[in-house]
């Protein structure tokens, strides 16, 4: 059901082939900069428990474990239907956007 607080705000969406400590610390950076209310992070393969240990950390982040993006995304669009929802690529959550140039 709904959160009816997420009424009118924005919800992180990314999809990641792989999730690692360093996405969810960036994550974290992302959502406090941004004032994301919830973060859905969609992948095809389940996080090391080291991983998913340091997600539960996160309050308002779900981990998503599936191989269709767009459905989830339906999912999660149908869920929250006043929400405003944001997909943002893997690198930036990173920091990673430098590290490209080499």
């Amino acid at each position: 059901m709904a959160d009816k607080q997420i009424a009118g705000e924005s919800i992180l969406l990314s999809h990641l082939k792989k999730i690692g400590i360093v996405h969810l610390q960036g994550i974290e950076k992302y959502i406090d900069r941004n004032r994301f209310k919830r973060c859905f992070l969609i992948t095809p393969v389940t996080p090391h428990e080291n991983v998913l240990s340091y997600a539960q950390k996160i309050p308002s982040l779900e981990i998503i474990v599936s191989h269709n993006f767009r459905e989830e995304k339906r999912k999660i669009t149908e869920t929250y239907p006043e929400a405003k929802i944001i997909t943002v690529d893997p690198y930036h959550l990173a920091g990673r956007d430098g590290m490209l140039d080499a």
